[in-house]
């Protein structure tokens, strides 16, 4: 799950680079658990002395809805990339 959230977090940066617009996902970006969904990626993919830092317990702490977020935001990433070949 956290090599998931970890990437997912990847193709957000990814979208914001590119400069792609979809209104839905969009939307979904305008959600604070994008910050700490990133909290989420760097607690994951650089070492922690503390097993439960506050980088991974933040994003289901603070966050909102975060795993139905992230499951429609991980969607709609796939329905916008698959209709736009």
């Amino acid at each position: 799950m956290s090599y998931w959230y970890g990437g997912l977090y990847v193709v957000i940066e990814g979208w914001r680079a590119l400069k792609i617009a979809d209104p839905v996902i969009e939307t979904m970006l305008k959600s604070p658990n994008v910050r700490l969904l990133r909290q989420y990626r760097n607690g994951t993919f650089h070492f922690q002395k503390k097993y439960l830092d506050e980088r991974f317990t933040d994003l289901f702490a603070k966050g909102t809805d975060t795993v139905a977020w992230v499951r429609s935001l991980n969607a709609e990433f796939g329905r916008y990339f698959l209709e736009s070949k």
